[in-house]
This record gives C-alpha cells, sequence and structure tokens, in this order.
C-alpha cells in the first residue's frame, strides 16, 4: 500500500518543526509529510494534493494556495506543559503573549477550555508595554516579547494540533478504520504517559511531604510556615501539642483561627524584632521569626525557654571540656601580707559586681592569678572563661581571635566562618591580658563591644548580641600612654570602671619564704634552703617579681647537690656580673630569637628532667603547639648555633641534645 502525501503549511520555523514532529509521530508509518514556513519560504506550486494549514493566520497570509484538498488546523496546548500552568497561584493576573493577536485570543479560549481556569488571563497587545498587577506570563516560545519587568515567564512551547484535527487528516488521506484507531490510541497514549508522569510527581510530592513532616516532627521546637495572607502552609507535631490541635486539621487555616492569640499572630505577621517571649498556656516560650521575601512565606519556630536553658548549661558543661574555665581561685593566691589580704578582700568584692575590671601591676605580679579567681567567685562562675594575650598577636590576628569571621572573608578562612572569643565568652569572663599593647584600631573596635553590648564579625553584617565580662590588665602607663594619643581616653573609663592593682615583691617581702615552700612543694622535691639563701632573697630587688622568684627556685633545685639548696646554687645573674651578662644577651638577639631559644631550651630541660636526651622531631612537634612553628631543619640551625655557645651539648645520631649548665643559666635569663 503506497503511502499518502501531506504538506504542512505554517508561520514560523519553530512552530513547523514541533508540528511536523507531532505528524510524523502519529502519522508517519501510512502518510508521507512535508513541511515549510512563511518565514523560510514556500513553493509557488506543491505537488500534493492534501495541504495542512497550522492556523487561520497561515492560510490568510498564503491567500489560500490551491488543492483538491484543504484542512485549516485546530491546537490545543502542549500537554507536557499542563502542569506548569496548573502551579500557578490561583487568582493570579497572567499575561498570555503571542506574536499574533488573533492566535493570544485562541490561546486564551484553549487554556479555559481545557479547564485551566483558576487564574485570570490577560491578552498581549503589541505596542503596550505595561500591565498592572501582573508578574507572571504564559508564552508559547515567544519569550522574546514578553516585557522586561515580568519577574516570571512560562514557556508552553508550539502549541500541537488537537484531536479533531489530526482525525480529519486521517480521513482525508483515506486511512482504514484501524489505521484511524492506532493513531488515535497513540494520541491517548501520549495523554496516558503524561497522566503517569503527573501521578508519580504526585506520589513523589506526598511522599517527601510526609519525609518533611516525620523530620520536623522530630525537631523539639514548634515549627509555623504560613503565606503572606496567614494561611497555615506548615505546623509541626510539636507545635500541634502545644496548641492542643492536630497538625493535619490546622494546613490552610488561618492562624487567628487556629491559635486564638492575637499578640503572637500580629508579632508573626508584622513583627519588627527577630525574637519575642510569650507566655502560652503557662509555658515560656521564644518565637523566631524569618521573613522569605522571595516565597512570600514566614518561618516561625517556638523554642522552650526551659530547653533553652538545658542546652545552655550542655554548651557551658562542652565550653569547660574544651578548657574554657578557671584554673586558679583566690585558695590559690599565696600571700599572708597585709596588703595581699587587702587586695584578696577587694578583689571578691569586686567579683560580686558585673561591671568591667582593670587589673594593674608589674610584669611577673600575678594578675592573671587574680582574673581567674575573680571569675570563679563570681556570679558567672558557670560559664567560659577565656584568656588572650594581646601582645602576642598581630593586629590583625588579634581582631580576628576577638571577634570572629565570615566565611571567604580572606584567603585561608575557616568554612563556615569562625566565632570570636567574645562569642565563645557568652554568658561569662573575657581575659585581655597586655590590654595597652592594642592598637587604636583594635581599641575602636573594644569600645563598641563594651558601649552596646554587641559585635560584629569581620567580614559581616550580623549584628551579635553578646553578654560578657570584661577583664583587662597591663603593666604599662595607661595614664601616660592617654596623654601621648596611643590609648583612647574613652576606652580607658570604659575599662576602668573598678580597678585592682597587684603589689610587686619588694612591697610584701615577707611572703617570701611562703613563696618559696610552696613552689619547692609544687616541684615535688624534698629540700631544705639555707637561711643565708633566705636572707638575700628577702633583700633583693626582684624586678621580674613573682615569675623571676619560680625561675630562680626552678634554677637552684636543678642545680643544687643533695638535699640542701645554698648561695651557691644562686644564678649568675643575680648580682653585679649578672648584669653584664644581661647586657650581652640582649644585644645580641632580636626579641624573637630569644623567645625560640627560651622554647627550645625549656623543651630539652624538660626532656632532661625526665632523664631524656631531647630529638629535634621532639622540639619540631611541640612547637606546633607554641606561637611558631620550628621545622626540623631549622631546630639543627638553631642547636648547632646553641652548642656552639656552650649552652647545649648535641650528641651523634639519635642521642639527642642535653643543656648544660650554662645554658641553664641561660634559659632562667630569657625567662626572667
Amino acid at each position: 500500500m503506497s503511502k499518502s502525501s501531506l504538506t504542512l503549511i505554517a508561520g514560523g520555523v519553530k512552530t513547523k518543526q514541533a508540528l511536523q514532529e507531532q505528524l510524523e509521530q502519529l502519522l508517519g508509518d501510512y502518510v508521507h509529510i512535508k513541511g515549510y514556513s512563511e518565514d523560510e519560504g514556500i513553493p509557488e506550486s506543491l505537488e500534493d494534493t492534501i495541504i495542512l494549514y497550522s492556523s487561520d493566520a497561515a492560510y490568510d497570509k498564503t491567500n489560500g494556495i490551491y488543492a483538491e484538498k484543504i484542512i485549516v488546523g485546530k491546537r490545543t496546548v502542549h500537554h507536557e506543559y499542563i502542569d506548569k500552568l496548573l502551579r500557578i497561584p490561583e487568582g493570579s493576573n497572567v499575561l498570555v503573549v503571542n506574536d499574533v493577536d488573533e492566535a493570544t485570543i485562541s490561546l486564551i479560549e484553549s487554556l479555559y477550555q481545557l479547564g485551566v481556569d483558576h487564574v485570570q488571563f490577560i491578552p498581549f497587545r503589541k505596542g503596550s508595554l505595561f500591565y498592572e498587577d501582573v508578574h507572571i506570563a504564559v508564552t508559547p516560545g515567544e519569550t522574546n516579547l514578553c516585557p522586561s519587568y515580568i519577574k516570571e515567564v512560562i514557556d508552553i512551547g508550539v502549541r500541537l494540533f488537537d484531536m479533531t484535527t489530526i482525525l480529519e487528516v486521517v480521513e482525508c488521506c483515506g486511512l482504514n478504520k484501524d489505521i484511524s484507531s492506532r493513531i488515535s490510541e497513540r494520541y491517548i497514549r501520549n495523554i496516558i504517559e503524561l497522566q503517569r508522569k503527573l501521578l508519580y510527581a504526585e506520589r513523589d510530592a506526598k511522599q517527601m511531604s510526609e519525609h518533611i513532616q516525620n523530620v520536623l516532627g522530630t525537631v523539639d521546637d514548634g515549627i509555623l510556615v504560613v503565606n503572606e495572607e496567614g494561611r497555615i502552609t506548615l505546623f509541626n507535631n510539636r507545635l500541634a501539642a502545644l496548641f492542643h490541635v492536630d497538625a493535619q486539621d490546622v494546613i490552610n487555616k488561618y492562624m487567628d483561627d487556629v491559635m486564638n492569640r492575637r499578640d503572637i499572630t500580629d508579632f508573626i505577621m508584622n513583627g519588627k524584632d527577630e525574637s519575642k517571649f510569650f507566655d502560652i498556656d503557662g509555658v515560656d516560650v521564644v518565637i523566631f521569626r524569618l521573613q522569605m521575601v522571595k516565597e512570600n512565606t514566614i518561618v516561625a519556630t517556638f523554642k522552650s525557654v526551659h530547653q533553652a536553658v538545658e542546652i545552655e548549661k550542655t554548651a557551658q558543661r562542652e565550653m569547660r571540656n574544651k578548657g574554657f574555665y578557671t584554673k586558679y581561685s583566690f585558695h590559690d593566691i599565696i600571700g599572708e601580707h597585709d596588703v595581699m589580704k587587702e587586695r584578696k578582700q577587694i578583689a571578691k568584692k569586686l567579683a560580686l559586681s558585673e561591671h568591667p575590671i582593670l587589673i594593674q601591676g608589674e610584669t611577673g605580679t600575678g594578675k592573671e592569678l587574680f582574673a581567674h579567681a575573680i571569675h570563679e567567685h563570681s556570679l558567672r562562675k558557670n560559664g567560659p572563661f577565656l584568656a588572650v594575650n594581646c601582645s602576642a598577636l598581630t593586629e590583625t590576628l588579634l581582631e580576628s581571635e576577638l571577634f570572629g569571621y565570615e566565611e571567604g572573608t580572606f584567603t585561608g578562612a575557616q568554612r563556615g566562618g569562625k566565632k570570636g572569643l567574645f562569642e565563645l565568652a557568652d554568658n561569662g569572663t573575657i581575659f585581655l591580658d597586655e590590654i595597652g599593647d592594642i592598637s587604636l584600631t583594635v581599641q575602636s573596635h573594644l569600645l563598641r563591644v563594651l558601649q552596646e553590648g554587641e559585635i560584629r564579625r569581620i567580614g559581616g553584617r550580623r549584628i551579635i548580641p553578646i553578654n560578657v565580662r570584661v577583664i583587662t590588665a597591663t603593666n604599662k602607663d595607661l595614664q601616660g600612654k592617654m596623654r601621648d594619643g596611643s590609648f583612647r581616653t574613652d576606652l580607658f573609663y570604659r575599662l576602668n570602671v573598678l580597678n585592682l592593682r597587684i603589689p610587686p615583691l619588694n612591697e610584701r617581702r615577707a611572703d617570701i619564704p611562703l613563696l618559696i615552700k610552696h613552689l619547692i612543694t609544687k616541684s615535688g622535691k624534698w629540700v631544705k634552703v639555707e637561711q643565708d639563701v633566705l636572707e638575700y632573697f628577702k633583700q633583693y630587688e626582684w624586678p621580674g617579681n613573682i615569675r623571676e622568684l619560680k625561675s630562680t627556685i626552678d634554677y637552684m633545685l636543678t642545680v643544687c647537690e643533695g638535699n640542701v639548696v645554698t648561695k651557691s646554687d644562686l644564678p649568675f645573674m643575680h648580682g653585679q656580673a649578672g648584669d653584664s651578662l644581661t647586657s650581652e644577651y640582649s644585644a645580641c638577639e632580636s626579641m624573637l630569637e630569644m623567645q625560640e631559644r627560651a622554647f627550645i631550651l625549656e623543651v630539652i630541660k624538660q626532656c632532661n628532667g625526665k632523664g631524656k636526651a631531647a630529638s629535634r622531631e621532639l622540639i619540631s612537634s611541640q612547637s606546633k603547639e607554641s606561637d611558631f612553628v620550628l621545622s626540623p631543619q631549622q631546630v639543627r640551625r638553631r642547636l648547632d648555633i646553641l652548642e656552639g655557645e656552650g649552652f647545649v651539648v648535641k650528641g651523634r645520631g639519635r642521642a639527642g641534645t642535653k643543656i648544660t649548665a650554662a645554658g641553664i643559666e641561660y634559659l632562667y635569663f630569657l625567662k626572667s
């Protein structure tokens, strides 16, 4: 049986391609199909006796080319795009855009006939650039014609021939009933396939909805989502229990009808604050609201205050596990001198206040010890305690440590950003040692924290409220720094609300024997200190205060013979000879070199004290926990220099390194 022949004539190229593809799918086995479009040009004469026009407009433009049989097709919306149309919010004004006005009206009629009648369709007119209250457009492939301000454009593709047109073509081609039945089945099969896809999509959506509901059901917070009209779109089981309703029954209902609490619904719909406290049938909750502008929805989270307190306690325990807690109390502050008793009594009174405290005193007097003790004695003792040495960090590093940063702020920034020490110290205390060394930039940021009780991370926009008590310490003359402009006057008076001065050791010499006994006991050694050593200690000025006293005791316990510490065990630096040695040492190294040497010698001394020699790898490994990191090669070079100066002795191969007596004296100098 020879195939019938059919010519398709359409207005545009895309229309011709889409319709010819449809005809080939349905009729290609039985009819030979050729296609032409107005845009490409149509031959003056056509061989086929059957011509199928895509629309009345296409027929009119060709002035009705002669043929034995002419069919002007009727078209309908492509079935694959029906679900997009059905998803348009009910009651929306929708602009229908096509290249010909008659085609636009025809498309609108088709949409209404298909049952897409939950929206108001507005026909597009060429030359009309604005349509009031219209934010969605529908077009059969003519997206270039849509006004630029339209937020959402739904392309439903080229409209296809409807079933009546297909059957008319079958009849004109003289196909028998069996073939006609097969073609009808093919057409219907496409509709069935669409229905199957919709059923699968509906099933998946239902499963996803159930999954989300199950997940939200396990959340301890109440979750509510409403649209801009106040209708509920999500209501989890936790919230349903709070308001004594069934979660499934309240979907699509208005909040006012479900909650019967005008104050709550007003806050959720129109609140200016991020959160607010409410009492709901005797349950204290805090409601957090988040407005999602693009989705035109509001998400409200109901948090139990009691549960939040428990979470805070857990967080505080975790802080303690991380080491963010005090290590000393007032019992650890050794001193029976009247001036020390007085300072401890004052410090205990200051601890019970919430005001900032400025601790002043010479280096090595125990300012950090007092800061720990004050926190431990305060009402914040169950909160975190964080200490930072401001002089040990650069300005940039200090800012990021104190205030944190957002993700991507700088190269190498931690993914997700990082909390600063002020955030970590929330509801606790932060101790800023060496406050006199911070830059004017950091001073201005710190002033804002004290004034406003809030911080903003570096690179961030969000303001984070904090509740932190600030204790600072310095051995600098802040009054003099204010006069020369290197320390802000307004910051000084914010920090110096409460003041505590720690006396130097030479103002409480009577405590020296007590301190010596304490330091020897802590060392674990049983030794006796001769009286002439005690007398010497009482007369010495102790410029390094208790820190220098501890270093001296450590040295003497290391070099003493037997169980008695004598005056011959004193470090060489005590006396005039020591002054010359100090000047010699100070002249030959930078501060960084001296810090590195002190670290290396201290590691070697500790290893030797355990009866072991120190390896380069061990020193390098421990340096990773210090303020500077040394590779094994760097350690080797520094050990070579120290050996040349007589401070260490390097063993061969894996024998390791040992410190000499001169090295111990040098270490004492570096530390004091």
